[in-house]
């Protein structure tokens, strides 16, 4: 895990986003903080409809035309993301910032075998060159095939996405995305539909080569599980708010936002029977209301005041362990909730 003193490599400060549709505005995220340092695994976890996938879309300014940046900023190396041009963004994208997609056989083309995928990717950012450039471009392109553990990676280059499994598809997905050795991974829920085993081979596949690369990487998931097991840190989303960031093994021992408590506690353990889990009470908020309170968990929260109706709590991105609240939960919480004794699943 990096020094906390180290300069981030991302930082998010402030930001809000809104969605205007013909049935309201919806105010998907708004305030939120967050950094991530060279080398380091942090989780981005939450319910669905928390805006976590909202706010990487909207870092790569690959967002739906519908949406609009209301505030904050992105900064990436020095580098304002949300205010950058397209071609910037776009020399960008693949090059120094990667993304993983949810379903790797909807992200990867059908009609196109996987190596020249790749060898797409390496072509337009220039990863390789040389005086025989075709030649180049697929050694490069059969070597990120091997660098993710795929078996006879020469001829695997040449099969179609419906000739692989959903693991191996997936694993083609983590070779595009990391063929340029970006300095920021971006993985989006990307265990999505794959069996528990392949789970955690995808996500020890990419948590190796994150270290070894010394790569940042943004792990999007609502897994507790995973997200406990392969990140240094976590951040916990809800209602498009930031409300709870702390190292992962503290935040699954000592939860204090009442939002992440209700997480762990519905996340099934190694020794936990279905009767100990117990459901986050309610719903998300309807982010088109005009009436939002200006803590959104405060509708669902057994602690909230009229304070948290009124004013909104911020977290402090300074703090190695910071909650959004203003009535925050001490240090006592089930021994389940030990990220040693969290199940996949």
């Amino acid at each position: 895990m990096p020094e906390p003193t180290q300069p981030p490599l991302l930082e998010v400060s402030d930001f809000g986003l809104e969605f205007r549709t013909r049935s309201g505005t919806v105010r998907a995220l708004e305030g939120v903080n967050l950094r991530l340092r060279k080398g380091e695994i942090v989780g981005l976890v939450g319910e669905s409809g928390s805006g976590k996938s909202v706010l990487s879309y909207a870092m790569l300014g690959i967002s739906d035309r519908a949406a609009r940046v209301t505030a904050g900023s992105a900064v990436f190396g020095g580098l304002d993301l949300l205010r950058a041009d397209e071609g910037t963004l776009a020399d960008l994208r693949g090059r120094e910032i990667s993304m993983i997609f949810q379903s790797p056989r909807t992200a990867l083309n059908p009609i196109r075998p996987v190596g020249l995928q790749i060898e797409d990717v390496l072509r337009r950012h220039a990863a390789a060159r040389g005086p025989d450039l075709g030649r180049s471009l697929k050694a490069h392109a059969v070597q990120a095939l091997r660098e993710v553990a795929i078996a006879d990676p020469e001829r695997r280059a040449h099969a179609y996405p419906f000739e692989m499994s959903g693991g191996m598809c997936q694993r083609v997905m983590i070779a595009l995305a990391l063929a340029c050795r970006p300095s920021l991974l971006i993985a989006d829920e990307p265990t999505t539909g794959l069996d528990v085993t392949t789970q955690a081979a995808v996500m020890d596949l990419i948590a190796e080569l994150a270290r070894e690369r010394q790569m940042a990487t943004l792990f999007i998931t609502h897994d507790l599980a995973l997200a406990a097991d392969h990140c240094d840190r976590i951040v916990v989303m809800h209602a498009g708010h930031a409300v709870e960031s702390a190292p992962s093994r503290a935040l699954f021992a000592h939860a204090r936002h009442p939002y992440t408590a209700r997480l762990v506690s519905s996340t099934p353990g190694e020794r936990s029977a279905l009767a100990d889990l117990a459901p986050v009470p309610g719903q998300l908020p309807d982010l088109r209301r005009s009436d939002l309170p200006a803590c959104r968990f405060a509708e669902r929260c057994e602690s909230a005041s009229e304070r948290c109706r009124t004013e909104r709590p911020v977290l402090d991105a300074d703090a190695t362990h910071a909650v959004a609240c203003w009535h925050p939960l001490g240090e006592t919480l089930l021994s389940a909730t030990a990220p040693i004794e969290l199940a996949h699943g």
